[in-house]
């Protein structure tokens, strides 16, 4: 009896080991297709997404992979051997259909470790960037009502002169600086090559409208030209400086250059790609179809 009990205490502890172990394992996809990309002239990668259950990424550098599967400008890389940003890779893989992207993201971190043995460190270093901060006097941004998708969404312009200057205008909606200084460079890569971190502290949601020149018309613009630093500085009364920040990086500690061998018949067991669809649309009937309709209606 005693023995049966102590056998009975055993398995329960180690049920509960295995139970733990399964709810705290690595996400992984369900089986992949890993090879090297056919020889091309291209040089981007394609896809890096995940529909339907199937993720695909093509003509991927590895240090493209790393910077999708981690969600880091490929700048913050650091370390790894020289053809990280030569050898091109074709990834195919199979997951659960409500998979979303973050938990994708998590997938090819375990597919990278495990096909590649690829072994990353996280690490702070100091690297040139934008600190946005706040100006001198008070900030010039009206707090949001919280309600809306927060963004930024171009002005068009509507000049009656031809020599008129030409502006950049974005309206922002419902936006922490956060998510503003990450926008911000984005719409003005040209000014701000290096990531913008911000250091206002303010920690609302705010509206407001920016316009700048874009930075290849500055000359010709002359006196009627505004940089993106004038920009922020007189119109949010906010601050971009060139500075040397603290940036989350990781650090390449090994990687093999040859993924392991795919499964037997690996390429049979995917998910056949999802139809090819836009991401967004206009259609409207062109000047000739309207101007014919009218006639026929008219009698023209």
């Amino acid at each position: 009896m005693m023995r049966a009990l102590v056998w009975m205490g055993f398995a329960a502890l180690f049920c509960g080991a295995a139970f733990g172990q399964a709810g705290n394992a690595t996400p992984a996809f369900e089986i992949a297709d890993v090879h090297t990309s056919p020889k091309s002239a291209s040089l981007n990668m394609r896809g890096g997404v995940i529909r339907g259950g199937r993720f695909e990424v093509r003509n991927a550098t590895m240090l493209n992979l790393i910077a999708v599967a981690y969600g880091m400008d490929s700048d913050k890389i650091r370390g790894g051997p020289s053809w990280l940003d030569v050898e091109r890779f074709d990834i195919i893989a199979k997951a659960p259909a409500a998979t979303k992207q973050d938990e994708a993201k998590q997938m090819l971190q375990t597919l990278l470790a495990e096909r590649f043995q690829l072994v990353v460190k996280k690490d702070t270093k100091p690297m040139p960037g934008f600190a946005l901060t706040v100006g001198k006097g008070k900030p010039k941004l009206k707090e949001s009502a919280g309600t809306g998708a927060p963004g930024c969404e171009g002005v068009p312009q509507q000049n009656s002169q031809p020599d008129a200057p030409n502006y950049n205008v974005v309206q922002c909606h419902n936006l922490t600086m956060e998510r503003f200084s990450l926008e911000v460079r984005d719409m003005a890569n040209s000014y701000l090559p290096n990531a913008v971190v911000d250091q206002t502290g303010l920690k609302g949601t705010y509206d407001f409208e920016l316009k700048w020149t874009g930075r290849n018309l500055l000359a010709r613009q002359g006196t009627d030209a505004i940089t993106i630093f004038d920009a922020v500085d007189k119109q949010l009364g906010l601050k971009l400086e060139a500075r040397a920040l603290p940036m989350d990086v990781l650090r390449v500690e090994s990687v093999n250059q040859k993924p392991t061998e795919n499964a037997p018949g690996v390429t049979t067991k995917l998910p056949p790609p999802p139809p090819a669809e836009f991401e967004v649309a206009d259609i409207k009937p062109s000047r000739r179809t309207r101007d014919k309709t009218h006639r026929s209606r008219t009698g023209a």
